[in-house]
């Protein structure tokens, strides 16, 4: 049966491709046009048809080598196993990428609930737990808590989603107990914060995106424990002093006892002011509540 003759030009805008792609794909070998005695080039009806199948697996993504190798008759002895093995090998490229897109997603996500509760809750003290996470280290020092970061971060996929906590102890002068501020001692400036020590969290809701394996007896925060919170600015990782003592005396004012304990954490860095800063969220632990 005679076979239609199409140039160059009837196939381009037939597969909507341009003529150079199809100059491209004959000198990989995918295709070869015929010469006709006038000497036009031209492709048969066999040759769209192959064509048609290159199309498809160019939307797969697979790429030219492999596409010269599948339809290479003397490289490919059965081109539907190896096509087989092509295409596992691209789903699981495809997974990661999607895997890597959520990530991409939850940071974003992450990073926006961070800045709106900033917004939100700028200049007020209020009640909250420490969100449900694991306790990927403890036991830091200040400076390792840092380098931990970034040597997890750069060995696990996703966890650069880790929070890190800092704890302090704090102490008055004064011998005022439990933990208050009085006018005298506000006025002395007489509240210390003694470091104690770092630590790294995963929010249980982002640990599906880390390649991080977590051990069935991790550590985990306490959900149900209440916490005075407050967001805040400061020049480096050390809490604002006064922004501690308002929500001491917010405690006061409330009926709460307070602890000798605060974590505090930097959500984000930034520029305030003209000067890089910390975006920070304390966490006072006190009772009665």
């Amino acid at each position: 049966m005679n076979q239609r003759k199409y140039r160059i030009g009837d196939v381009a805008s037939l597969m909507g491709m341009s003529r150079d792609t199809i100059r491209h794909y004959e000198k990989r070998g995918l295709i070869t046009a015929q010469k006709a005695e006038n000497g036009y080039r031209y492709y048969t009806e066999t040759d769209l048809s192959r064509l048609l199948g290159i199309l498809y697996q160019r939307k797969m993504d697979i790429g030219l080598d492999d596409l010269a190798s599948l339809w290479n008759a003397e490289d490919s002895a059965d081109s539907n196993e190896q096509l087989n093995r092509i295409i596992d090998h691209r789903l699981e490229e495809e997974e990661e990428a999607i895997l890597e897109h959520k990530r991409k997603i939850a940071r974003l996500k992450l990073t926006k609930n961070d800045c709106e509760n900033m917004q939100k809750y700028a200049g007020q003290i209020f009640l909250c737990s420490i969100p449900d996470s694991y306790l990927i280290e403890s036991n830091l020092t200040f400076q390792d808590g840092l380098e931990q970061w970034f040597q997890y971060a750069r060995e696990y996929n996703g966890l650069d989603t880790m929070y890190l906590f800092d704890e302090f102890q704090l102490q008055t002068t004064s011998s005022e107990t439990p933990l208050t501020v009085s006018r005298h001692a506000a006025q002395k400036d007489a509240l210390c914060l003694n470091y104690q020590r770092s630590s790294l969290l995963l929010h249980k809701d982002m640990a599906e995106y880390a390649d991080y394996p977590i051990p069935t007896d991790i550590p985990c925060t306490n959900p149900s424990r209440q916490y005075l919170s407050a967001f805040c600015t400061s020049q480096d990782r050390i809490p604002p002093v006064q922004v501690i003592k308002d929500m001491i005396a917010h405690a006061q004012k409330n009926g709460l006892n307070c602890q000798n304990q605060l974590f505090s954490t930097f959500l984000i860095q930034g520029i305030r002011g003209q000067e890089q800063c910390y975006y920070m969220q304390l966490f006072l632990a006190v009772s009665g509540c």
